[in-house]
């Protein structure tokens, strides 16, 4: 894709895996040499929102470290899986393989805050609170996160030829260029079985997982996608915070573009 907007570029591969799903009930379309792709669970949900299975998934240079490794060896990768429900909003898992996500400590970093021990390690390979030592970011889970991180690089790179973590590796940690690598899938629910049964027993999981009981000092239980809904909510509602440091960063590019700040 020549370094194409990773939003538009996904966009369109999920669109297109979608226009194949409805020929052959699977859809699989992948986009290479892309830039950054924001949340993939945007494009998930392009597929649940017309009644399919969505799944994203993307891959991009070494920034997190490979369990047992102090240093970065594998990606974050994006990972995302949207399933569409008959009378509630699609059920979405949008997450990275890290223990959180880099954008948080970018977060962080421009408030001033500290992180939780856990989130990333130093450039001497040890656990640090400061957002600005982080030199790595921490596998969810360890060798789960790490290892799930490995088969999306081959998944993603690896089966389009067009490997990224290797390369990077090899020449030292980075690229000069960097680029990133993505797929879409959509799937045709019918192919299975009953549609409407389908969605209605989404419905019905749902439900069920929803009315358990509450742990102590939890008020309710969150199904994949709602807590992320109830921002989306607040955000359209009262704006969008944003961090004097981000501020200060977006104001220093805008100067640099020659572009007038609002």
């Amino acid at each position: 894709a020549d370094r194409a907007p990773g939003a538009v570029a996904m966009a369109a591969a999920m669109a297109e895996a979608i226009a194949r799903a409805r020929e052959v009930h699977v859809g699989w379309c992948a986009a290479c040499n892309i830039t950054h792709a924001g949340a993939v669970g945007y494009f998930a949900l392009q597929a649940a929102n017309v009644g399919m299975a969505g799944v994203v998934m993307s891959a991009s240079g070494p920034m997190m470290a490979y369990h047992g490794a102090k240093v970065s060896g594998v990606s974050t990768n994006p990972l995302a899986i949207a399933f569409p429900a008959a009378n509630r909003p699609p059920l979405l898992l949008d997450m990275s393989t890290s223990t959180v996500a880099m954008g948080k400590v970018m977060s962080a970093r421009d408030a001033g805050q500290k992180i939780p021990l856990g989130w990333g390690l130093d450039a001497d390979g040890r656990d640090t609170t400061d957002p600005k030592k982080l030199a790595t970011l921490l596998p969810l889970g360890g060798p789960k996160g790490s290892g799930l991180s490995f088969m999306i690089e081959c998944l993603c790179s690896l089966m389009v030829e067009n490997p990224i973590i290797a390369p990077a590796l090899a020449s030292g940690g980075k690229l000069d260029a960097p680029y990133l690598n993505g797929i879409a899938i959509a799937v045709d629910l019918a192919a299975f079985g009953d549609r409407e049964r389908i969605l209605s027993e989404a419905d019905r999981l749902a439900r069920l997982i929803a009315a358990l009981a509450p742990a102590d000092g939890v008020e309710r239980i969150y199904l994949p996608g709602e807590r992320g809904d109830s921002i989306l909510r607040e955000r359209m509602r009262e704006g969008i915070p944003l961090p004097h440091g981000t501020w200060s960063r977006l104001l220093a590019c805008a100067e640099a573009l020659g572009v007038p700040p609002p």
